[in-house]
C-alpha cells in the first residue's frame, strides 16, 4: 500500500537481478560471499541451502533500510565495514574470528583494557591450521609466528601459535558480527515464510503428501527450515568455550556469546599471569594435570640487557623460588612466587604509575597521539634534560665518596622547575618513560630484597613487550643499579593467555579434541 507501480517493478527487477548473479555462482563462490558477509555457514553447505540464506539476508537488508541492496555495497552501506575503517580491513578481521572460532584444539585468551591477546593450541597432527591464519589482519591484529613454540601435555603435543589486536577492534569486529547475525534472521523469517507459503501454494496439483523438492529431489521447505531452525534458534547455546583473563572476560561474554556462539569462562588475572610464568619456566613442574602428566615447552628462552644495550639470553636461574614477578600494563602489579606449587603467590605490591600513566602524560605534554608515537619521541630524548641527576647535586666527586652512581634520578623532571630551555617534547617523552620504569624498579628492588632474591627478579606485562625496547633497557640499567638483574621473556605479553590456556588444558585432562 502507498507504493507506485514504479517502485514495485524496481523492486521486482533488482531481486530479480539479484537472484540472477547469485544463479550465475559456483557452490565455492556462494560458500565465500556467505563466510564474506558474517553469515553462519554450516561445513559442506550445500547451493540449496546457500541460495535462500543469501537472498535472505538481502531481504533483511533491505526491510531494514527501506530499498533493496545491491549484492556489491558501498562501504558506508556494508555491514561488514567497521565503524569509520574500510571494508577489506574489517572483512579480514571477521575472518580470523571465524578461523579462532573453528579452530581444532585448544586456546587460552587474556582481552585488557588497551590489547588482547590469544595463544591457540592445535594438536600436532593438526599443525598446518596455524598457517591459515595471516600475519597482520585489521590496523592492529598480528600472528606472532617468530613466537611460536611446542608443547607437550601428557602424551599429546601441540604447536602454540599466538595473536593479538587492539581490544577496542575486536570489540567491533564482534559486533558487527553480531549485527550481521541479527540482520540475516530477519530476512531468513520473512524469506522463510515466502517459502512456506510457496510449498502450500505447490502441494495444491500435486499428489496428497508430496511437498516441491529442491535440485537433488529432498523436500525443499522442511530442508530449509530444519536448518534454519539449528542456525538461528541456536544461536545462544556456545559452540565453544573459550579460558580467558582480563577484565574482557565479563564485559563482553555477552557479545561473544550471542555474535560467535563463543562462551568466555573468566580466569582469575593473576592466577593465569603466574600460570602462564610458571609454564615457560622448565624447572616449574606446574602441575601435574589429571591425567599425570607435565607440561613440557621448547624455546621458552628468557633475556637481560647488557650495559651496552645487547640483549643477552640467559638460562633460567635456579635455584627460581622465590621470585619477583612484575606485571607492567596499564598499571603495575608486584606478585611473589613462593613455588610451582598452583596458587603459592601473593600480590605484595603495585602502583598506579604504568604504561596508562606513560601515554596519558605523553598525549598531555607532548604532540604524540599513540603509544608507538611516544615511544618513538621517547628513543631520540635524552631524559638528562629534564630530570635532575644525583651528580648534578653532589658532582661526580660526591657520587664517588657516597658510592651512588652519579646517573642515578634524583628527581624527575626537576631541572625544569628552574628552567625549561634546553628541553624538547622528545626529551619530555624520554624523561616520563624513565619515570614509569623507575617507580617499578623501586618497588621491586625492595620487595625482592625482603624475599631474598635480589637476582631472581623478571618483568613482564604489555608495557615491556617486544617494541618497547627503551624501556626495557633503563630497567635492567636502573636495576643493575641497585645491586639487582632484571630478567624478560620473549613471551611478555602473553603470560594471561598462556596461564588461561593452561587451565583449559588442566580442565579437559590431556583431552586435546576440540569442544
Amino acid at each position: 500500500m502507498g507504493q507506485s507501480q514504479s517502485d514495485e517493478h524496481s523492486e521486482a527487477s533488482s531481486t530479480s537481478t539479484l537472484e540472477d548473479e547469485y544463479a550465475s555462482l559456483n557452490t565455492t563462490e556462494l560458500q565465500a560471499l556467505a563466510v564474506q558477509r558474517g553469515l553462519p555457514v554450516p561445513v559442506a553447505a550445500e547451493r540449496a541451502l546457500l541460495l535462500p540464506l543469501l537472498r535472505s539476508y538481502d531481504i533483511g537488508r533491505r526491510v531494514g533500510s527501506g530499498g533493496m541492496c545491491s549484492r556489491t555495497v558501498s562501504h558506508e552501506s556494508d555491514p561488514l565495514a567497521g565503524r569509520g575503517s574500510s571494508k577489506q580491513v574489517c572483512s579480514s578481521v571477521l575472518s580470523v574470528l571465524q578461523k579462532i572460532r573453528d579452530a581444532p584444539g585448544h586456546m587460552g585468551c587474556d582481552i585488557g583494557g588497551s590489547l588482547a591477546k590469544m595463544v591457540m593450541a592445535f594438536p600436532e597432527d593438526q599443525a598446518e591450521q596455524a598457517e591459515i591464519f595471516p600475519e597482520k589482519f585489521g590496523t592492529s591484529g598480528r600472528c606472532h609466528r617468530h613466537l611460536q613454540m611446542t608443547l607437550k601435555n601428557a602424551d599429546q603435543s601441540f604447536l602454540l601459535t599466538f595473536l593479538s589486536g587492539a581490544t577496542s577492534q575486536l570489540e567491533e569486529a564482534v559486533a558487527h558480527l553480531g549485527d550481521c547475525r541479527r540482520q540475516a534472521s530477519e530476512g531468513h523469517l520473512v524469506r522463510l515464510a515466502q517459502l512456506r507459503g510457496s510449498a502450500e501454494r505447490e502441494r495444491s496439483p500435486m499428489s496428497p503428501g508430496r511437498e516441491s523438492e529442491d535440485s537433488e529431489g529432498r523436500p525443499f521447505a522442511r530442508t530449509f527450515s530444519s536448518w534454519s531452525d539449528e542456525v538461528f534458534t541456536s544461536s545462544n547455546k556456545a559452540h565453544r568455550r573459550m579460558a580467558t583473563a582480563g577484565g574482557g572476560a565479563c564485559k563482553f561474554a555477552p557479545l561473544f556469546r550471542d555474535a560467535l556462539r563463543v562462551e568466555l569462562e573468566p580466569v582469575r588475572e593473576m592466577r593465569a599471569m603466574v600460570d602462564g610464568f610458571l609454564l615457560l619456566a622448565p624447572s616449574a613442574s606446574l602441575g601435574t594435570d589429571s591425567t599425570g602428566g607435565s607440561n613440557e615447552l621448547s624455546h621458552q628462552d628468557i633475556f637481560t640487557i647488557n650495559e651496552d644495550g645487547t640483549t643477552v639470553s640467559r638460562p633460567w636461574p635456579e635455584p627460581l623460588f622465590p621470585l619477583i614477578l612484575v606485571i607492567m600494563g596499564t598499571g603495575v602489579s608486584v606478585l611473589r612466587v613462593n613455588s610451582a606449587q598452583c596458587g603459592d603467590f601473593v600480590r605484595v605490591g603495585g602502583t598506579a604509575c604504568g604504561g596508562g600513566t606513560f601515554l596519558g602524560l605523553a598525549r598531555l605534554l607532548t604532540s604524540a597521539t599513540s603509544f608507538e608515537e611516544a615511544l618513538e619521541m621517547a628513543s631520540w630524548g635524552d631524559a638528562s634534560n629534564a630530570d635532575k641527576l644525583v651528580s648534578d647535586i653532589y658532582g661526580e666527586e660526591g657520587c664517588s665518596t657516597l658510592g651512588l652512581p652519579g646517573n642515578l634520578t634524583a628527581s624527575n623532571f626537576g631541572k625544569l622547575g628552574e628552567s625549561v630551555e634546553g628541553c624538547c617534547e622528545n626529551d619530555l617523552a624520554r624523561s616520563l618513560l624513565q619515570m614509569v620504569t623507575q617507580q617499578s624498579v623501586l618497588l621491586a628492588s625492595a620487595h625482592a630484597r625482603l624475599a631474598g632474591c635480589i637476582n631472581r627478579v623478571f618483568f613482564a606485562g604489555g608495557f615491556v613487550d617486544e617494541k618497547n625496547v627503551i624501556a626495557r633497557k633503563s630497567i635492567a640499567l636502573n636495576f643493575r643499579n641497585l645491586g639487582g638483574c632484571a630478567y624478560f621473556l620473549r613471551h611478555s605479553d602473553f603470560l594471561g593467555a598462556l596461564g588461561s590456556l593452561q587451565g583449559a588444558l588442566r580442565a579437559a585432562g590431556g583431552d586435546a579434541s576440540p569442544k
